[in-house]
């Protein structure tokens, strides 16, 4: 069983990997972007226990593709692709923006339901 969970886990990886790759690059969707950092907290409902981290994306070789893993390491098929509203608010040049995304994987035979919320900071030249 645990062989089988590993390689769930390396084909789930390695079809992000490939949205990644095949992804337009993000200076090039964005070319004035000058740093872009995104603060990442994931939790189930309201109760306690988040984690948050700080991702600073490098942009030399980042894709415009913004698609964080489910933290649940029991979650299958979950995840949260934030890709369109980070990319509309890099494409406006805003500063600062936040949001939210909801899992919509499985753990066992119940629904994920973690939420993922993110506030971005990103820079711009004039």
């Amino acid at each position: 069983m645990r062989a089988q969970k590993q390689t769930e886990a390396a084909r789930r990886f390695a079809e992000r990997r490939r949205r990644e790759d095949e992804a337009p690059r993000l200076t090039v969707e964005v070319p004035e972007l000058e740093g872009l950092n995104l603060e990442l907290s994931e939790h189930r409902g309201e109760a306690a226990g988040s984690t948050t981290h700080t991702r600073r994306v490098q942009l030399a070789s980042a894709p415009a593709h913004f698609e964080i893993p489910c933290g649940d390491p029991s979650c299958v098929d979950g995840g949260h692709d934030v890709t369109y509203p980070v990319m509309r608010a890099l494409r406006e040049h805003t500063g600062v923006f936040e949001g939210e995304d909801v899992c919509q994987g499985s753990v066992r035979s119940s629904h994920c339901g973690r939420i993922l919320r993110y506030v971005a900071t990103a820079t711009y030249r004039a």
